[in-house]
């Protein structure tokens, strides 16, 4: 099982989500940042073009239209399908900096087509 995070999930994910039907016709940057993960601080970024995740990367974006943050245990809960985005957000375990509105409303169904992606990786 590869670790959540890593490296290698990071090349397991970008793949299986480049492969995915588009969920919507938007585009976007957005950047993530995972604290207290068991390794540190992890920063990462999605790049989505027509409602596809093209690219899942580990590091900064150059210009995100939004920055999200949160805990290790929340992205872990996301990723395993146990708590919705929405509900994260709204009980603040999500952070959303930027345009709330893209992330919240237009990036929905990317969001879901792409945890669910992700939830197969084990």
């Amino acid at each position: 099982m590869t670790a959540l995070l890593s490296p290698e999930w990071f090349d397991q994910a970008s793949m299986a989500l480049a492969a995915l039907d588009s969920a919507g016709d938007v585009d976007a940057v957005v950047q993530y940042a995972v604290s207290a993960n068991p390794e540190g601080k992890v920063t990462f970024h999605a790049v989505i073009e027509a409602g596809v995740v093209i690219e899942l990367v580990a590091g900064k974006a150059t210009d995100p239209i939004a920055k999200i943050s949160c805990s290790f245990d929340t992205f872990e809960a996301l990723v395993a399908g146990d708590k919705s985005t929405d509900a994260a957000f709204m009980d603040g375990s999500i952070k959303v900096e930027g345009n709330h509105k893209i992330w919240l409303l237009d990036l929905r169904s990317v969001r879901a087509s792409a945890l669910a992606a992700l939830s197969e990786l084990g």
